[in-house]
């Protein structure tokens, strides 16, 4: 299940949302991107990636993941290498214009839930005794995009990051989410509430909730969460907790002392 909405900051300055979000067929792989707010065509590229990545074969595939996303790039800049003079002008006026994007996957296998991540953005866990707790991976303004492995002359320094791969074993954790870096205020703990909704796929809350704060998410802001629930069925559940809460107001006491959340910062 995907949520993404334009950020405040975008809206103000006449930029559209630069991220995009997709999920397989069989709702256990999610994929969401962060176009880079200094790249001007960077809602293209993030759209144009997704549509060719998307039509490769097995490109939901944990195993050929990272060689489907290498592929993808090497077709796009092949493709357009004839249309730039110089290596100078197709790393700066299309590689670094239209590809700079973070890519943030994850896969649910019987076992684990796998994350794969090359840039900045957040992971989302929730472990067995309910904990919700936010995992930053933040460079500050330059993080190490995929698209700079394209660009010596431009960005040597970044070369030789590769994918980050990190595996949550279900024995341990319940709940894996993934999300761009515009989700900040929620991780911050300024949008309370919010953290259930997210593990639990609620998604009409969610995006209810964005909506009405919407002056406080800046930056573009994409969530992949598995499961969810049709809104009927959240409707009737929260028709239940209702009851109980009218019953005995320590079971709603409890309910939100459980949504306390901690933040790792990793760089």
């Amino acid at each position: 299940m995907i949520i993404t909405s334009q950020g405040f900051g975008h809206f103000t300055h006449g930029i559209n949302n630069q991220d995009f979000g997709m999920e397989n067929d069989n709702k256990d792989m999610l994929l969401i991107l962060d176009g880079c707010s200094q790249a001007t065509y960077a809602e293209s590229g993030t759209r144009l990636f997704a549509q060719l990545f998307s039509r490769k074969e097995e490109w939901d595939n944990l195993e050929k993941f990272e060689d489907n996303v290498k592929d993808v790039f090497d077709y796009l800049i092949e493709m357009m290498k004839n249309y730039y003079p110089t290596q100078e002008s197709l790393e700066k006026d299309f590689i670094m214009e239209n590809l700079l994007f973070t890519i943030i996957a994850c896969f649910e296998t019987e076992d684990a839930y796998i994350v794969k991540l090359f840039g900045d953005g957040y992971i989302i866990t929730q472990n067995k005794k309910g904990l919700i707790s936010y995992i930053k991976f933040s460079y500050g303004k330059c993080p190490p995009y995929f698209a700079y492995r394209y660009c010596p002359q431009s960005a040597p320094s970044f070369a030789g990051y590769q994918f980050k791969t990190f595996v949550f074993d279900k024995k341990a954790f319940q709940k894996v989410a993934i999300a761009t870096d515009g989700i900040m205020p929620i991780a911050k703990g300024n949008n309370k509430g919010l953290d259930f909704d997210i593990v639990n796929g609620n998604k009409t809350l969610i995006e209810m909730e964005i909506k009405r704060q919407r002056m406080s998410f800046f930056d573009d802001v994409t969530i992949g969460m598995f499961g969810g629930k049709a809104n009927g069925e959240f409707r009737e559940t929260e028709k239940v907790e209702k009851e109980k809460m009218d019953d005995g107001k320590g079971f709603f006491k409890q309910r939100r002392r459980d949504r306390k959340t901690e933040t790792t910062a990793v760089y």
